[in-house]
């Protein structure tokens, strides 16, 4: 996961909106984001893209891969890396100039590859087809089965705070660079000073849709549930729980500004050169800027020009660290990949939590898995995927001290990576439910 250009195209729309509080559509017209646009982009917006797979002997080889980008100056999006028995397995997104100049150093270097072409702008077309033709219906509410943007994700949690609001409400952790609201969604179904709280987050990488989706289905679900099903209840018996369904909202919102947008990962704040963003998920005041980034401010993996320069990255890590002796733990929601991982993501050395880590860890992934069969690799960040510094959780394990903290990459394998059809967002949010209640009953508070 590392460079991807994007293409700056400006679109001013206005859609039809509901009001969920009132009973009547209204029209709201929008800054240049929403996903109403299809029609007017280019249908390949991708057609100067390749997938470059990597086949990699040994860790020397893979650092050497992952490192292409600033060694030939070249631009790589980075999607998978899997760690396989004898062999690492590397997904990549890069422009069809830079292939010759790749190739030449991977056959000197002596590493398989293969070049293919792709069908993005298609799964694209066909995601952005479905949703164009959404609209809010009052009778059965809103489409879980769906994505959604911003505009609509804000309305859903204020109509589920609106019908919980005894155990309910919605937190606002400050404004982004773009001055947008960065709201989260608190279940407290106990009123105690000493009450535990467990917070989690989705969507921290912009083009990671999935996890949003998730986020707001498991928020309604735990909401609707509390009553009915007994393992909710335990959960939200046992602590308080923060969701923070879009944690890099102005990144989010630009990737629904059309189909050349739609695979931006990083913040919207501007650099001192030609690139926008940072990586969030580099940004984090933990080992910073060292193993896992590049210097390059083009680039996916630039972790910023110092810790908590990203305005989103900072105000998630003020309400942590303002609510520190109540926190039970803390997990960032990715996807691509079945991963759950566990501190630490900077080095391989285990940290003294880790068998603790690993137990609990391991019993979310099986529950998960009996959910619909979906499998997950459980372990260090470093060791089963790749290492990276100033990541969320290491931040929150090492300097918060939260002993479970974990990072989930949600589905799938990299079939459809980023642009997962809109049919696996319900079976993906289940089966993530159904890992927290186990995580949950596991933690020892």
């Amino acid at each position: 996961m590392i460079l991807f250009i994007n293409f700056f195209t400006t679109l001013l729309v206005s859609v039809n909106i509901i009001d969920v509080f009132g009973n009547n559509v209204f029209t709201r017209p929008l800054e240049p984001v929403d996903n109403r646009f299809n029609r007017y982009v280019s249908e390949k917006a991708y057609e100067d893209y390749q997938i470059l797979s990597m086949k990699l002997s040994n860790k020397k080889q893979l650092d050497r891969a992952l490192a292409l980008e600033s060694t030939l100056n070249v631009s790589i999006d980075f999607w998978s890396v899997d760690k396989n028995a004898d062999h690492y397995t590397v997904k990549g997104f890069i422009k069809k100039k830079d292939l010759k100049t790749i190739e030449t150093f991977l056959k000197k270097n002596r590493m398989e590859y293969v070049v293919s072409e792709h069908n993005l702008d298609e799964l694209i077309r066909h995601e952005n087809e479905k949703s164009s033709n959404y609209q809010f219906n009052q009778v059965t509410g809103f489409d879980y089965s769906r994505y959604h943007n911003y505009f609509e994700i804000v309305d859903e949690m204020k109509s589920l705070v609106k019908s919980f609001s005894t155990i309910a409400s919605i937190i606002n952790l400050g404004k982004t660079y773009e001055n947008r609201d960065m709201l989260a969604v608190k279940i407290a179904v106990k009123q105690s000073p000493n009450r535990k709280t467990f917070f989690f987050m989705c969507g921290l990488h912009a083009r990671e849709w999935v996890t949003t989706a998730t986020c707001i289905y498991m928020i309604k679900e735990m909401l609707n549930g509390y009553k009915k099903d007994a393992n909710i209840a335990a959960m939200l018996n046992k602590m308080d729980w923060v969701i923070l369904p879009v944690a890099n909202v102005d990144g989010y919102v630009y990737s629904w500004k059309d189909a050349s947008t739609r695979l931006w990962r990083k913040t919207r704040k501007p650099t001192n050169y030609q690139c926008t963003g940072a990586d969030p998920n580099r940004n984090f005041d933990f080992q910073w800027g060292r193993v896992g980034t590049s210097n390059d401010p083009c680039s996916d993996i630039y972790p910023g020009s110092k810790p908590w320069s990203e305005k989103c990255v900072f105000n998630i890590a003020q309400y942590l660290r303002n609510n520190r002796n109540t926190l039970s733990g803390f997990i960032d929601i990715h996807a691509y990949s079945q991963l759950w991982m566990t501190p630490w993501g900077y080095t391989t050395e285990l940290p003294k939590d880790y068998k603790e880590q690993m137990r609990v860890a391991s019993a979310a992934a099986k529950a998960l898995y009996n959910k619909h069969g979906t499998v997950f690799k459980v372990g260090p960040s470093s060791v089963i995927i790749y290492p990276t510094s100033g990541a969320s959780d290491d931040w929150a394990y090492g300097a918060l001290g939260l002993k479970y903290s974990y990072g989930l990459e949600l589905r799938d394998k990299g079939q459809y990576g980023f642009i997962l059809p809109a049919s696996q967002i319900i079976p993906t949010a289940e089966e993530t439910l159904e890992s927290f209640k186990v995580m949950a009953s596991e933690i020892v508070l």
